[in-house]
């Protein structure tokens, strides 16, 4: 094959490849925050910018994990808060992050990472959207998560 023939071909599968790894236009918000240990008082918090648009909005938790995570799931509360209205919701989420065989249902080789929706919101145009995650184990300390993340789509 002609150099120019394997230049071209090289550069339509960088293209290819860089719009398939592109962000979804629809997400207006994706923050993680490292954790290493997280206690059980410690609240990992995220200012989402004011809404550009009018909408249903979702709120996803994002999780990253490495081996020294000692269960097989997380009890997670997160708090969001819709201002200027002052408008309060909470979700405590149930993830499951280790199946029976102890195999990990994340994403990933020795870290594993996962995604877990919360209920919708509707914002409006301008709305800040403030988002609170805390862990609601028996155990104070959790070691082995990594980091905490939000992400927030507009519908």
């Amino acid at each position: 094959m002609p150099r120019n023939s394997v230049c071209k071909a090289l550069a339509a599968m960088a293209a290819a490849l860089a719009a398939l790894s592109a962000c979804d236009e629809n997400t207006v918000y994706n923050s993680y925050r490292p954790v290493g240990v997280w206690e059980r008082t410690d609240t990992v918090k995220f200012a989402v910018p004011q809404a550009k648009a009018e909408g249903t909005y979702t709120t996803e938790v994002g999780l990253r994990i490495n081996a020294r995570y000692p269960f097989t799931g997380i009890c997670i509360i997160v708090d969001r808060r819709i201002m200027p209205g002052d408008i309060r919701h909470s979700d405590t989420l149930n993830c499951k992050l280790i199946d029976k065989r102890g195999n990990a249902l994340g994403h990933g080789l020795s870290n594993y990472q996962y995604l877990f929706a919360t209920s919708q919101c509707r914002l409006k145009k301008g709305d800040s959207l403030f988002v609170n995650v805390r862990h609601h184990m028996k155990r104070e300390t959790l070691p082995g998560l990594e980091d905490i993340g939000i992400k927030v789509t507009r519908r």
